[in-house]
């Protein structure tokens, strides 16, 4: 290998001990520049060489360059405040006059916005809370006023909505609260009430805001453009990423997605497992994300997943799971993850209440120290999996930690919220990777693993046409040499019949064995791989078949018809 070669697939540890600290923080910075949304160098000029990821690197550029805001822009970013021609802006969180709206996306895009359909809605009093700019109290503000604009009766219940805790609270509570104007609150004519199927938890904001309560207010934080704020988190993430560019640019676009359309749900999710301990997946998944997604986030474990309760399912967007079975339940809750990952709705349940369902916009990052945390099937498409190689530096943790101090969760919100997408999706498929395979591999049971080895020509045994008694003698001397557990006869032939064709009660001439004499006429099962060729009967292919795999193996035994 060459020199050049062994220094593109150094990583930054590796630098670490060969060069200093100074010279990692150099090749970073370096790196950084290049993947910056302002080009910090003139198009023309040669950039400079850096280790990770290589400059000939195929994968899509993460640069953006400034643009103007097109309409579908403006429709994930902002939302009509009903009944005005006011808009609120998700991003920045604050409240826009039409003059100021089209000065900010242009006439004709504004113009667009105000026709579409599919635009969001929020109710102007929920700006007020959003802002935190309530219009200065009304007469009987403390009293009866206060009650008709703070409470919703929940028609069916004996709750309430709470606008200003936005919680639901029962009756008896707020009669606490209020016992000298309840009763009078209660019989008054402008009292509101909702049934209480529309209390809802919907961040895409497309329920009506005059006849539903939506649970979700915003993300916690205000985007901040500033990349030198967010360097040592994302180093963070590259290097969780093991230095690899399509597992990084795979990986920043679905983080990407469902904050630039707030409550898209990815049919995907991300398995970030490893022996390493110190590797620094909790850091980023557990501490940063959750820093970006606020109360709409949770950190759940095994207790959770096997709960008969699943209220902390509810109002969720980001759900990071760390080691969630115990080696007896890997195996058991598989339906339960693709169900998590996958399903459009949730069913909650919730102690001394109804059970209800709920839309599922929760997305999911599971992580683990085991080597197998749970199976994955080998046509698997949801999981991106990672197994981070090296523990995290101490320099880059403590950075970490003083940029979440100073701003940097907020300087990395507003990095994910510029990322181009381009034509990812929440169905885009992630990357396979060595971790995946080999996790793959770890889950297959033995029939599985025996037919991949049969098919890469591992065994004694010839890939072709063949009786199903024969391949099984061979699968079950296969178990033996290499200590897997065997299968009966008849689970064997239905599992092997789901990757290669298989036919009952096709005849051929055995050729015996053993002193005996050729067997005219026997009928038996067949795994069929090819068609019979020109000039013969199918029945004098299938015996030519019996007696070259027989040979091929070198073992003759009495077939047993079936």
């Amino acid at each position: 290998m060459s020199a050049d070669k062994k220094k593109t697939n150094l990583d930054f540890n590796d630098i670490h001990v060969a060069h200093g600290l100074a010279e990692v923080r150099r090749q970073f910075d370096v790196f950084m520049e290049n993947v910056s949304f302002l080009p910090r160098s003139p198009p023309n000029e040669a950039p400079a060489a850096v280790d990770l990821p290589p400059p000939e690197s195929p994968a899509p550029s993460l640069i953006a360059e400034a643009r103007e805001i097109t309409l579908e822009d403006a429709l994930k970013r902002f939302a009509l405040i009903s009944g005005t021609t006011k808009v609120w802006d998700e991003h920045l969180h604050r409240e826009l006059k039409s003059t100021a709206f089209r000065a900010e996306v242009g006439a004709a895009v504004a113009k667009q916005f105000m026709d579409a359909s599919e635009k969001r809605k929020v109710l102007e009093q929920d700006v007020r809370q959003f802002v935190a700019a309530r219009q200065a109290a009304q007469k009987g503000a403390g009293g009866v006023g206060e009650m008709l604009r703070r409470f919703t009766l929940l028609e069916g219940t004996e709750e309430v909505w709470d606008r200003k805790h936005w919680e639901r609270s029962p009756l008896k509570v707020i009669k606490h609260i209020f016992p000298d104007t309840y009763d009078i609150w209660y019989r008054h004519p402008d009292r509101k009430i909702v049934p209480k199927k529309n209390v809802v938890f919907d961040p895409t904001r497309k329920v009506n805001p005059k006849t539903h309560i939506n649970t979700f207010q915003r993300l916690p934080l205000n985007p901040v453009r500033d990349l030198d704020k967010c360097r040592n988190i994302r180093a963070l993430l590259w290097h969780l990423c093991n230095c690899d560019d399509e597992v990084w640019r795979w990986m920043v676009r679905w983080l990407a997605y469902p904050l630039q359309y707030v409550g898209s749900k990815m049919d995907t999710a991300l398995l970030v497992h490893s022996d390493v301990h110190g590797s620094g997946k909790s850091l980023f998944f557990d501490v940063v994300m959750r820093r970006v997604y606020g109360e709409y986030s949770a950190t759940l474990g095994q207790h959770q997943i096997e709960s008969t309760y699943t209220d902390w399912k509810s109002s969720l967007l980001w759900g990071v799971f760390e080691e969630i079975f115990s080696r007896d339940k890997k195996y058991s809750q598989t339906g339960n993850i693709k169900q998590m990952i996958t399903g459009a709705t949730a069913r909650i349940e919730k102690k001394f209440v109804s059970g209800w369902e709920e839309a599922n916009y929760m997305n999911s990052a599971f992580l683990s120290n085991e080597v197998l945390p749970f199976p994955v099937e080998p046509m698997d498409r949801r999981f991106l999996v990672v197994w981070p190689e090296k523990t995290l530096p101490l320099e880059l943790q403590k950075g970490v930690g003083e940029e979440l101090e100073n701003g940097g969760a907020d300087a990395f919100y507003g990095w994910l919220l510029d990322q181009q997408l381009g034509d990812f999706h929440t169905r885009t498929k992630p990357p396979m990777t060595e971790a995946k395979e080999r996790l793959i591999s770890f889950g297959l049971p033995s029939w599985e693993v025996f037919y991949r080895a049969w098919e890469s020509k591992e065994t004694d045994a010839p890939f072709h046409t063949c009786l199903s008694g024969d391949l099984y003698h061979v699968y079950r001397k296969w178990c033996r040499a290499g200590g897997f557990h065997q299968m009966d006869m008849n689970r064997f032939s239905e599992a092997m019949a789901t990757r290669v064709k298989k036919k009952n009660r096709l005849e051929y001439d055995s050729p015996g064995g053993f002193g005996r004499g050729i067997k005219k006429g026997v009928q038996g099962t067949f795994f069929l791989m090819h068609a019979p060729p020109g000039g013969k009967t199918q029945k004098e292919w299938l015996s030519e078949c019996v007696r070259a795999f027989r040979d091929e193996i070198g073992a003759f035994h009495e077939e047993q018809p079936t």
